[in-house]
């Protein structure tokens, strides 16, 4: 790929040691291993916090403590049977939620949960990429892997719902993991020679299908669309009978099944008298991801990214021309695809309640509309790349312009509400009282006498950790649960701080 050759004009400082050490930095700096410790900056501002806040989270008195309540009072395998028949078919949820670590008595446990929750989604981005571009060097996925992870921190709905939340981050981050790890494993399988390697990979597969259309109506119906969607297109597109497509659809009709033979779900659906409305659940959900998308490229430094993105794709294609094959998906089944897997998370919220999305599926929503953003953008450049393009002068893209636009990335930070409350909650100790606080709130109630305690309401709030705090009515079911996890009637909240 040619580049445009600078050239500088004579003049009294062209020669000065000062400008000759300024060129030669600048010369340095656009360097692609610049580029990428750049892009793993960005990782490293959108992890720290995030890392650091899971250090001191708890259980949530909102559905947290209710679930362990119910396994005290009924037993494990009964309390999961209790939510399956009267609330809900989210049989992979249920699971995970009633095998918190409350448990073991153990509220020390949500911080580990957190911190491993988020490592696994830094590694599910990580492995997708890598997956998706295996000849990168590894320092140039991690830096992809930081401009996703930033630029979701900056926009995402609610952090608090993201990771630190039990009852949420189980129905939607954790299923959102599971998705990326199955598209990296279906990548894989397809590159797996036959024998033992290839069936334990196509089993593992099949779990994924299975658990993450157990977490959530979101994912099971982003699932649905990604395998049925699939083996569509090996059936249509490519005119080929894919066994192993066919088996992931059968996992997730059989799957489906499950959820939806729940007597829970009738429990849901009606108590708004516009749920169950196709039509009105269709167009108010094209309505509202029109919204979000205006949004999220108007408010963001996605649009500086894409334009660096589309910058870097052709030299991508040049030295591993056989990366294309992974973009090499007709642009119009890719935007389909695209616009059907954010409609699909949307579509349930309508149409099973009548309202539109809470925060945690609006979060789950923007984590695959910047996957999908980018990802179409470079099957838009791979078409154009195969147009025998590959020589154009307007692939060049000046060190001036990538300084300007980094900059203005950065600059987004100091605007973002999200990253500066994680960072206040962090560094101005919000966090650690917080902490502390609860800590020594779970060390009054196991003292105090009686069945019912009354506590102080929260002096420290962090909003990045904290949902809520419990109820002053004695007989809320937030109250009732706390107090049922430790063996009280009821924990409720005085009128006044103390």
């Amino acid at each position: 790929m040619k580049r445009l050759n600078v050239q500088y004009s004579k003049s009294p400082f062209t020669n000065s040691p000062f400008t000759n050490s300024l060129i030669d930095l600048i010369r340095t700096l656009q360097k692609p291993i610049f580029q990428d410790l750049f892009n793993m900056g960005l990782l490293g501002i959108t992890m720290l916090p995030l890392l650091a806040l899971a250090l001191h989270n708890h259980p949530s008195p909102v559905d947290d403590y209710c679930y362990i309540d119910t396994v005290f009072k009924y037993g494990y395998f009964e309390a999961m049977n209790f939510y399956y028949t009267g609330w809900t078919g989210r049989y992979f949820g249920i699971l995970l939620n009633h095998s918190n670590p409350l448990i073991f008595r153990w509220p020390g446990g949500f911080k580990l949960l957190s911190f491993l929750l988020l490592l696994g989604l830094i590694w599910s981005v990580y492995g997708l990429l890598k997956a998706l571009l295996p000849r990168w060097s590894r320092t140039s996925v991690w830096g992809m892997t930081g401009v996703v992870l930033f630029l979701y921190l900056l926009k995402m709905m609610s952090v608090v719902e993201a990771f630190y939340w039990m009852a949420a981050f189980v129905t939607y981050t954790v299923p959102n993991i599971l998705t990326l790890c199955w598209l990296t494993v279906m990548i894989k399988w397809y590159q797996l020679p036959n024998g033992l390697t290839k069936k334990l990979t196509s089993v593992l597969a099949s779990f994924l299908v299975f658990a993450t259309i157990g977490s959530s109506e979101t994912n099971l119906t982003l699932m649905v669309l990604l395998v049925a969607g699939w083996f569509g297109y090996q059936l249509v597109i490519n005119r080929k009978w894919d066994w192993f497509a066919f088996s992931l659809v059968a996992v997730a009709a059989f799957s489906c099944y499950l959820f939806f033979s729940s007597p829970g779900n009738a429990q849901r659906i009606g108590g708004n008298p516009e749920s169950g409305k196709i039509w009105f659940s269709s167009l108010a959900s094209l309505r509202h991801l029109a919204t979000l998308t205006f949004e999220w490229l108007s408010r963001t430094p996605l649009l500086m990214f894409s334009i660096l993105w589309i910058a870097v794709l052709p030299k991508i294609f040049d030295h591993t021309p056989e990366t294309t094959q992974l973009f090499r998906v007709p642009f119009w089944v890719a935007g389909l695809a695209f616009v059907g897997i954010l409609f699909v998370q949307i579509f349930p919220s309508f149409y099973g309640i009548g309202i539109e999305p809470a925060p945690r599926v609006i979060n789950s929503i923007y984590f695959f509309f910047l996957l999908g953003w980018f990802y179409n953008l470079a099957v838009l450049v791979s078409w154009v790349y195969r147009r025998n393009w590959q020589n154009a002068q307007s692939w060049y893209l000046p060190p001036s312009i990538k300084a300007l636009l980094s900059v203005l990335a950065l600059v987004s930070v100091f605007f973002s509400p999200n990253l500066r409350m994680v960072y206040g909650d962090w560094l101005r100790g919000r966090a650690a009282a917080y902490d502390v606080e609860l800590t020594q709130r779970y060390a009054y109630i196991e003292q105090a006498k009686g069945e019912i305690v009354y506590v102080a309401p929260l002096k420290n709030r962090p909003k990045s950790l904290m949902l809520d705090d419990l109820n002053r009515d004695p007989k809320h079911w937030w109250s009732k649960c706390t107090g049922g996890y430790f063996g009280k009637k009821a924990v409720i909240l005085t009128h006044e701080n103390k």
